[in-house]
């Protein structure tokens, strides 16, 4: 009777978690060190030139104000950490919204999910223009009381 090999491979279940979860940087966390040079050397001549296009790009300098982050630090401070955690809820946003993003965050926080960095981006909205938003719930409210069936 002849024996059956069996293989048993090494499963990171936190990757997996994270992958399930939509964690697009959990694949890249699980790539082997010796990739992990070649992909960042792939990178460095493209953020030269953004560097050399942001620059002299008009496109910038249109729309700046007071509210937009002052540099990179402060927009890393802001957006690129995690603030909430435990449960989540599923939402959908346009697809050409979450391609952008997602071809952004491996270069600018890899440690960042999309989920994580649109929960930021909202939370941060929110707080900013927490009385704004108060202020014209509360009118829309007073305008349009409940009705409660009895």
């Amino acid at each position: 009777m002849a024996t059956k090999r069996r293989t048993d491979y090494q499963v990171d279940e936190e990757a997996l978690k994270r992958m399930m979860a939509g964690d697009v940087t959990a694949l890249d966390k699980m790539a082997s060190p010796a990739e992990a040079p070649e992909t960042k050397s792939r990178s460095a001549p493209s953020q030269e030139k953004q560097e050399k296009n942001s620059a002299g790009s008009p496109k910038q300098q249109i729309g700046k104000s007071t509210d937009e982050a002052s540099g990179p630090d402060e927009y890393r401070q802001r957006f690129l950490k995690e603030r909430l955690s435990g449960s989540r809820r599923q939402t959908y946003i346009h697809d050409a919204l979450y391609r952008t993003v997602a071809k952004l965050l491996p270069v600018i926080a890899p440690d960042m999910s999309v989920p994580m960095f649109l929960g930021s981006v909202l939370s941060d909205h929110l707080e900013r223009y927490q009385d704004v938003i108060n202020e014209i719930y509360n009118q829309e409210a007073n305008q349009n009381p409940l009705e409660w069936k009895k």
